[in-house]
């Protein structure tokens, strides 16, 4: 089950996501997922697998060894 989270924002960044998820016909909720999402890849093709404990598809947290050989099979 997806956990809520609290986030703060300044007013004119939450009027640009509300612009955005409006035209693109989402909710603000699946913008900030995708940009988290989106994040969390970049963070990980940066920073290397093998000096952080990564986030499967699934969501779970996986051991570095399992990611690595996630990874290593793609």
């Amino acid at each position: 089950m997806p956990k809520k989270i609290l986030i703060a924002m300044p007013p004119a960044m939450l009027e640009q996501c509300d612009f955005i998820a409006q035209c693109e016909h989402r909710t603000r909720s699946d913008l900030v997922r995708e940009a988290i999402r989106r994040y969390l890849d970049n963070f990980k093709r940066n920073q290397g697998v093998m000096h952080i404990a990564t986030i499967d598809p699934y969501l779970n947290v996986t051991p570095i060894e399992k990611q690595a050989s996630y990874i290593a099979t793609e």
